[in-house]
């Protein structure tokens, strides 16, 4: 059971003296809110803007405080529980439009605040010399700090906020708790290390995405990476944001997004690698980009009259319109295979044990992926195989030779599957 409106308690810390005690919560947020919104008015009346965008900043903040704690009061009264709400953070999504995570971090905060887990960071909080961002960081990081230093700590951190964003406090956090106890430090940075991972999908629209969280020293490698390739246009452009104006120097400014300078940066850095620094194989080459596209594509060219030519088919990516595969093939080594249809192969390569790269191009442009049914692992990830052994007497040839992703070319071998090669030249791997 809930308790009644009427033996609530404000809980706002440091919420001023002498107010008379109103019926209900709701009543004392609107009278504190009313309160607060007045000393803006009063102070920002006379203030030039910069001062005004300063002072309604604060407000916000400390509107902020009132909120959370009134919500908080709002579900230890039961109403919460009332309105079919499992926590504050639920009732924060469904009934306020709070992404999960923003609703779980508030809720936090206001049980931190309310049952005297931060006690200063509260009042600063109320005061509008802590934003909740702040105080969040100030909560998550004093947990960790042993008990006897925990207050040195937030009294430490709440002073710090005044000058800090919540990124450069809770660097403050972690020192305090490599100072008071470097063991917790160390256990934290193996939590945090492993919480490390990285996603890549290709979107329905033909984009990949990229998400992921990367430990403190690869993520300060690969924002070193960014930094240096982004160096440039900075240093260029520095000044003119994206003013469609040339610059004193004549060139053209650059008008790119800075997320767009990054994701460019990106792919600058994977392409240089890729080009020189690069040893590593993959299916015996070195990894490189592949786009198999028909001479027909390439002499349409942008001739939007030519005869309609088939797209090009990138590695990992699909298709490409005949535009992206001339961009790919400007800077790119050319490998010419003779095609008689759409299928049959007339000759490429040598007749050895090994696969030499220009027969393995030749088995991914016909095979395209595993021969295996139901199996599309990527070439990048499948081998090159003899049909008839080559300690058999079997060539290495176009003919004789199929692609199989490693699993299944485990099975040719180890298990008795076998490959079945039908009128058209089609191959199929299948048990025995």
């Amino acid at each position: 059971m809930g308790r009644e409106p009427d033996d609530l308690e404000w809980a706002v810390p440091g919420v001023r003296s002498g107010a008379m005690p109103l019926p209900n919560a709701g009543a004392r947020l609107v009278d504190e809110t009313v309160h607060l919104t007045s000393q803006f008015a009063e102070h920002a009346n006379e203030a030039d803007l910069a001062q005004q965008l300063v002072l309604a900043r604060g407000l916000i903040e400390q509107l902020e405080a009132v909120w959370l704690v009134a919500a908080a009061d709002f579900e230890s009264s039961g109403g919460v529980a009332d309105a079919g709400s499992g926590s504050l953070g639920a009732w924060m999504r469904t009934h306020c439009r709070m992404a999960p995570g923003e609703a779980s971090a508030r809720s936090r905060v206001a049980h931190a605040v309310t049952n005297g887990e931060l006690g200063p960071t509260g009042d600063a909080l109320v005061e509008g010399t802590v934003t909740w961002r702040q105080a969040q960081t100030i909560h998550s990081a004093v947990q960790h700090i042993p008990d006897d230093r925990r207050a040195e700590a937030e009294a430490a951190m709440v002073s710090a906020a005044a000058t800090l964003d919540p990124a450069q406090l809770r660097q403050v956090g972690d020192r305090l708790l490599h100072c008071f106890d470097r063991e917790r430090a160390e256990e934290a940075a193996v939590r945090r290390y492993e919480r490390r991972g990285l996603s890549v999908a290709e979107t329905f629209d033909g984009l990949f995405s990229v998400s992921g969280l990367l430990d403190p020293i690869t993520g300060a490698l690969f924002m070193t990476a960014l930094d240096a390739k982004l160096r440039p246009p900075v240093a260029s452009d520095l000044g003119k944001g994206h003013s469609s104006g040339e610059s004193s120097d004549g060139a053209q400014p650059d008008l790119r997004t800075w997320s767009q300078r990054r994701a460019d940066a990106l792919g600058e850095i994977c392409s240089e690698w890729l080009a020189s620094d690069n040893t590593a194989t993959v299916g015996g080459v070195r990894p490189h980009l592949s786009v198999i596209v028909d001479i027909a594509t390439l002499r349409a060219g942008r001739d939007a009259a030519a005869p309609a030519a088939p797209p090009g088919q990138l590695a990992w990516a699909g298709t490409i319109t005949t535009n992206e595969s001339l961009l790919v093939g400007c800077d790119a080594a050319i490998s010419r295979i003779l095609m008689d249809g759409p299928s049959q192969v007339l000759d490429v390569g040598r007749t050895t044990r090994s696969i030499p790269p220009a027969l393995r191009r030749a088995v991914i442009a016909r095979d395209r992926t595993c021969a295996a049914p139901g199996c599309h692992r990527p070439p990048e990830h499948c081998d090159v195989h003899h049909i008839k052994h080559w300690a058999d007497g079997g060539e290495t040839s176009l003919d004789n030779t199929v692609l199989t992703c490693r699993r299944h070319h485990r099975l040719i071998h180890q298990m008795g599957w076998q490959v079945t090669v039908d009128r058209s030249g089609h191959r199929s791997i299948g048990p025995p």
